[in-house]
């Protein structure tokens, strides 16, 4: 039976897609898991091995499935990539961790990069900017904090992975335009099992920084501007350009991540006002969606994540090419859908300006994700996954996705 080195979890996801490659093209035995077997990881030149494990939704069977990998295969590192398998594996990670190391913050650290509460109360503790957040406790309080925070405003929830009567759902953040949509958005969120704040909608730049924190001290840096996301607000980068370091957000970043005690790594969102000013948005305490930006710039953020979890010397990482754009083309696709469908709506450009963008960087250089000549076959599976879920919105008369069926 094949040993692995590390096993690479949400293999669906294009994060998962660039360590395995990272991993794969430093000399390691690399296997690839995921609850789809179009999960473009699977598909790797660089996966010595790839196997169907349950969704995350289903928590005790996907980790009963993980110890029979780590039983089987022997892995020195787990590395989980969603917000979902994370939660998942941090109910049960003292049993996991005595078969392999779960490639996470400790628990402590955690706790507050997952909580946008505890997140934002750290960042004020330290003289970080945030914008004016306000909890609902409950329907009722929403026209309180709608006068004290303004309209449009985004409902926000405070985590956004969920356990509810169902099993496991991701709550996303909404930008509403008054008190009638943030009582509606707010008690579906409630119903789903979670809590949600309402915050100040801040239009400006959305700019991150992403590092490498081991041993007390930041080892790697990299910035990022993202152009467009998928959903509009909030989501997941559709463009992004590594761009150079800005003094101000790197220095807010380094201090929370110091002061949570993030080891690992961590990518802290800001976003700029209109004067400039950053305001933090959030930190995820995971591989992001956009990461493969950093390794193709220079940042090999999964090769030192890896060096870190086997408690190996993490060298130091801090230049890399400024100016790399990449594009996720299928998220592309999906913003345009949802900018053409719901013009008017604040985030949404005019449709003649969308187009144009979207037709324009079309022709602009950049790289793209999933695309590797050397690797082709993910990209062809992403391509069939793009597929299947078109078909099954179209059949089920599912919600696009980004979207709630209210």
């Amino acid at each position: 039976m094949t040993s692995l080195d590390i096993a690479v979890l949400d293999a669906e996801q294009r994060q998962s897609l660039v360590a395995v490659r990272s991993l794969g093209r430093a000399g390691l035995r690399v296997g690839a898991f995921g609850s789809a077997r179009w999960a473009p990881a699977h598909g790797s030149r660089w996966s010595a091995m790839s196997g169907l494990v349950p969704e995350c939704s289903r928590p005790d069977e996907l980790v009963d499935a993980l110890l029979a990998v780590a039983d089987a295969h022997g892995p020195l590192v787990v590395l989980p990539t969603t917000d979902g398998t994370i939660e998942a594996l941090r109910a049960r990670r003292p049993e996991l961790e005595r078969r392999a190391v779960v490639a996470l913050a400790p628990e402590h650290a955690l706790e507050i990069a997952v909580d946008k509460s505890k997140t934002l109360a750290l960042a004020a503790e330290l003289g970080i900017g945030a914008p004016r957040t306000v909890e609902l406790e409950s329907l009722d309080d929403v026209d309180a904090a709608g006068a004290e925070v303004g309209f449009p405003a985004v409902v926000k929830p405070v985590r956004s992975w969920v356990e509810g009567e169902t099993g496991g759902a991701r709550l996303t953040s909404s930008l509403v335009v008054d008190a009638n949509e943030a009582r509606a958005v707010t008690g579906a969120a409630v119903r789903a099992g979670g809590t949600v704040v309402l915050q100040q909608w801040v239009t400006g730049s959305r700019e991150a920084v992403s590092v490498l924190y081991a041993a007390g001290r930041v080892r790697a840096r990299f910035a990022q501007v993202a152009e467009r996301m998928f959903p509009p607000l909030g989501g997941s980068s559709v463009l992004r350009e590594s761009i150079e370091l800005p003094v101000d957000l790197l220095d807010a970043a380094e201090r929370l991540v110091d002061a949570a005690g993030l080891e690992g790594y961590s990518e802290v969102e800001f976003r700029r006002d209109a004067t400039g000013c950053p305001h933090l948005m959030e930190i995820n305490p995971r591989l992001s969606a956009s990461v493969e930006v950093a390794v193709r710039a220079g940042v090999d953020f999964p090769a030192l994540l890896y060096a870190w979890a086997t408690g190996e010397d993490v060298p130091e990482a801090n230049g890399y090419t400024r100016g790399l754009r990449m594009r996720w083309l299928g998220g592309d696709l999906r913003w345009l859908r949802e900018t053409l469908r719901h013009q008017g709506r604040p985030e949404m450009l005019p449709a003649g300006r969308a187009i144009a963008i979207f037709a324009r960087d079309c022709v602009r250089p950049a790289a793209y994700d999933y695309v590797s000549l050397s690797d082709p076959r993910p990209v062809l599976l992403a391509a069939a996954g793009f597929g299947l879920r078109a078909i099954d919105r179209i059949v089920l008369k599912q919600p696009p996705e980004g979207r709630s069926s209210s």
